[in-house]
């Protein structure tokens, strides 16, 4: 009678010890979706903040790129402006010019 209470307590120490296993690996599971949860958190924290850094990275470029476009536009409209200026002197003075070279070339002074 002794064996057999010794074995109903073996018995009930190893059904202790499994429902003690049991905690210990469900709350390991518990503590492994937790970490996995927060890591996609802190990753899509980090994806978000490396997305906007390069997104203002994009926009500055952008605006150094039209802010450049418009300076060689502004550029090449002065460069225009200069251009038809001197071809309206060139127009004007042409003919008083050709006169000049004219008379000075059969001029002759002895």
């Amino acid at each position: 009678m002794v064996r057999l209470f010794d074995l109903s307590q073996g018995i009930h120490t190893l059904l202790e010890a499994e429902k003690e296993a049991s905690k210990i690996v469900s709350q390991a599971r518990e503590y492994r979706v937790k970490r996995l949860k927060d890591a996609r958190t802190e990753a899509a924290k980090d994806i978000a903040e490396l997305q906007a850094r390069k997104n203002a990275e994009l926009a500055e470029i952008q605006k150094q790129h039209t802010d450049q476009s418009a300076l060689e536009a502004k550029i090449q409209q002065e460069t225009n402006q200069k251009l038809e200026a001197v071809r309206q002197q060139f127009e004007k003075n042409k003919a008083e010019a050709v006169s000049k070279l004219v008379e000075a070339v059969s001029t002759v002074e002895a």
